[in-house]
């Protein structure tokens, strides 16, 4: 579920981009982590998509444990986790090829920027109004996708984690990703019908 969302993501804002430079054959975002002890991984003049943490949703917590399937039986299972994920989509544009502009730190910005507007004309994504998305995984129904804002210093301790230098980059939560394994723990016919004894114990 997780790789096919964030996957799912990256695919529309390759789309996307691919429409704001009119280039439909290049690929300007990949799905990667930002660095390894080796240096940098996402590719040059690119932008990378990275998971950089999950969370579980507790406000929307699911505390139903039973429900009722089409055949009338009731059956019991743990309740679904909803999770949100933080995206960390960076720019890795760092004028390492010579007198080429599509390289250079300001044409990162200009990518950067694109993500931007993109997720702020669309940032819920449905089957309804994002076909592909049953297509990528059939039990994915709903990302909302929100920049989230972090201090310096939660800043300096990420890249500094990370152990290379800092790259633009910008920080998105995804929310309610759900996971439910339909491992079943019991089941029982639902009670239809409630019986009253109404009479009274005799008294001889």
């Amino acid at each position: 579920m997780i790789h096919t969302s964030l996957s799912f993501l990256t695919q529309q804002i390759n789309e996307y981009l691919k429409l704001r430079t009119d280039d439909l054959n290049t690929e300007r975002i990949f799905l990667t982590s930002v660095a390894t002890e080796n240096g940098i991984v996402i590719p040059p003049s690119s932008l990378g998509l990275s998971l950089i943490n999950i969370e579980e949703e507790r406000h929307f917590k699911d505390q139903k444990t039973t429900v009722l399937n089409e055949n009338g039986v009731t059956e019991q299972m743990n309740p679904e986790i909803k999770l949100n994920l933080f995206i960390l989509i960076s720019a890795n544009f760092q004028d390492t090829l010579n007198d080429d502009t599509t390289d250079d730190y300001v044409e990162g910005l200009k990518q950067l920027s694109y993500v931007i507007s993109f997720f702020q004309s669309k940032n819920v994504f449905t089957p309804d109004n994002s076909p592909e998305m049953s297509e990528e995984d059939p039990d994915l129904r709903k990302l909302v996708v929100e920049l989230y804002s972090y201090s310096f210093e939660q800043l300096y301790n990420f890249w500094s984690v990370v152990g290379t230098k800092y790259l633009p980059s910008v920080l998105y939560r995804v929310r309610l990703i759900r996971f439910q394994e339909k491992s079943i723990k019991s089941t029982a016919l639902p009670i239809e019908k409630i019986g009253i004894n109404s009479h009274g114990a005799n008294h001889g």
